[in-house]
Formats: C-alpha cells, sequence, structure tokens
C-alpha cells in the first residue's frame, strides 16, 4: 500500500497543492494541531469551506478553543480516518505542518504518564532557560539527548518529570506506531522546500491577509471561553491579545506576527530535515510527483 506524506512549513503552500489532486482518487488527513480549532481558522490558515468541497479534509476544525487534543488522541482519529478513506477505495494523503503529530503517528510515542493540566500550565509559562535549569537539575540524562534550543521537548520531557517518572527512562523505546504495525506500507514522503527568501516573503504576504480576519476571532474565542483557552495558545494569537488589550501597536502587532511565523517556519525545517521518511522537494516537483502516484 501506498502512502504519501507531504510536510511542510507555513506558507509553503500545502493547502494550495491538495487543489489540484484528483478527490475521486484522494483524501487528505491533515497533520496540523491548531487547525484543529473550529473558532480559530483564518489564524491558522486552515483550508477554506471551498478548499474543503473540492477535496475533502479530515482533522480540521472538529474542536472548540477551550479544548484540546493531544499526540496519542489525534494518532487514534488519524488512524479511524485513514481506514474510512482505504474502506471506499481512496488513497488517504497525510499532509501538514506539525512534524511532532506526524511523527507520533507513524513511528510510535513514549510510554510517558498523563501529566495534569495544572503541571503543563507551570511548564508553558516558564523561560526556556529555567525550563532547562529545572530539567538539568531533575534528570541530567535528559539533557544528553535534547538540544538546548529545543524548548518544545525540553518543556515535554519536564512535564514528564515534574510527574515524578524520569524523561531518560520512557524515552528510551516508543510503543505503538501505524508505520510499525503496518510494516508493508510504502511511503512516499517529501516536505515542500523553498529558497528561504522566497518562503518569508509568501508567509510576510499571507500575514498581512489573515491579520483583520484573526483579531475578530481573537475578540469572539475571548467573549465566549476567556483568554486562557487552549486555542488562543496557537502561534501569533498573544500577539492578537497584546493589540486588543492596547499593550502593542498595529505596526509591532504585524511585525511581531510575521516574524514568529517565519521563525516557526524555520523550526518546522529543521524538524523536517531530520526525518528519514521525508525529502525535500520544489512545489512544482511535488505537484507533478503527487498527481500521478499510483496506488500500488
Amino acid at each position: 500500500m501506498i502512502l504519501p506524506i507531504l510536510g511542510g512549513p507555513t506558507g509553503s503552500g500545502k493547502t494550495s497543492l491538495t487543489q489540484v489532486l484528483d478527490p475521486k482518487r484522494f483524501e487528505i488527513v491533515s497533520f496540523d494541531s491548531r487547525q484543529v480549532y473550529r473558532d480559530l481558522p483564518v489564524g491558522t490558515t486552515a483550508p477554506s469551506p471551498e478548499e474543503c468541497s473540492t477535496i475533502r479534509h479530515w482533522l480540521i476544525g472538529f474542536l472548540n478553543a477551550n479544548e484540546s487534543i493531544n499526540a496519542n488522541q489525534f494518532s487514534l482519529l488519524a488512524r479511524n480516518a485513514i481506514a474510512d478513506i482505504q474502506s471506499r477505495g481512496k488513497i488517504p494523503f497525510l499532509m501538514g505542518g506539525t512534524g511532532f503529530y506526524l511523527r507520533a503517528f507513524l513511528l510510535g510515542m513514549y510510554p510517558v504518564p498523563t501529566v495534569p493540566k495544572e503541571t503543563k500550565d507551570y511548564v508553558f509559562t516558564l523561560p526556556l532557560e529555567e525550563a532547562r535549569s529545572q530539567l538539568l537539575a531533575k534528570d541530567p540524562k535528559a539533557m544528553e539527548s535534547l538540544s538546548d534550543q529545543d524548548g518544545y521537548r525540553i518543556k515535554r520531557a519536564l512535564e514528564v518529570v515534574l510527574t515524578g517518572v524520569l524523561w531518560s527512562d520512557v524515552s528510551k523505546e516508543t510503543v505503538g506506531g501505524f508505520w510499525k504495525d503496518n510494516p508493508e506500507v510504502k511511503i512516499v514522503g517529501h516536505w515542500l522546500d523553498w529558497p528561504r527568501e522566497i518562503l518569508y516573503q509568501r508567509i510576510n504576504t499571507r500575514v498581512e491577509t489573515i491579520i483583520r480576519g484573526m483579531l475578530e476571532e481573537t475578540k469572539e474565542v475571548v467573549s465566549k471561553y476567556g483568554p486562557d483557552c487552549p486555542g488562543l495558545r496557537t502561534l501569533g494569537y498573544n500577539f492578537a491579545l497584546a493589540f486588543l488589550n492596547g499593550m502593542i501597536d498595529s505596526n509591532t502587532f504585524i511585525e511581531q506576527l510575521a516574524q514568529s511565523h517565519r521563525n516557526y517556519a524555520k523550526r518546522q525545517i529543521t524538524w523536517f530535515k531530520k526525518e528519514s521518511f521525508l525529502s525535500p522537494i520544489s512545489y512544482d516537483a511535488a505537484v507533478q510527483l503527487y498527481t500521478n502516484i499510483e496506488q500500488r
């Protein structure tokens, strides 16, 4: 069985590529940890209703902004989606920018304990330097396998350590994983690679188009769920909140939003480069490859 996979940083054209695929052959399984929020389609640059009507997208816009989901829960939903798609003779096309979710789904996850919400909230607010310091003090072996600047993984490890379990113990081997359970699957995996200056220009242009809608979304979500709901922890909404609260002006909001998206794209590229099941590909080459891919 062929399993096409396409990763890519924000602004790289993943959604536009879905529009050239044959909907009679493919359905998209989205691997984006923030496009899951139905209240935040503009700021998360989720596929529009029109784009979703062209080709079916799974795992888009199914949570309220006051809800949350983890990689294990997401993986179970992705398995169900893939089974449904295959049962109708179509090809599931995995596509998205959240490399961690994609890796967890394919290769499995560490058997970590459930982390209480208050622990997650505490670690989330810590500066990276403080999180790194605490992890080094409580589980020095954990830092041997982590980059000093990998804030996500450092904080994730600290969350686990604060439950009383050593990250260095639970991170020795993954359990589960779709690819592990289905070794006959042949992955055709790439990530969209643009010259950096072109990608950044694409991001800057995109940011200009989402500002107004993003502010409207933020106001509505705050009125429904308050400013501390999980959905507003999504990239850039902290700047929208700061602007609406009069803490920054419009120029600063735009500059910080664009910079945060560029920084995020850089982190995504770093992640995708490390994945052995993904290789870089240009947008045009990806269109050519995936539109002509055979089912088996």
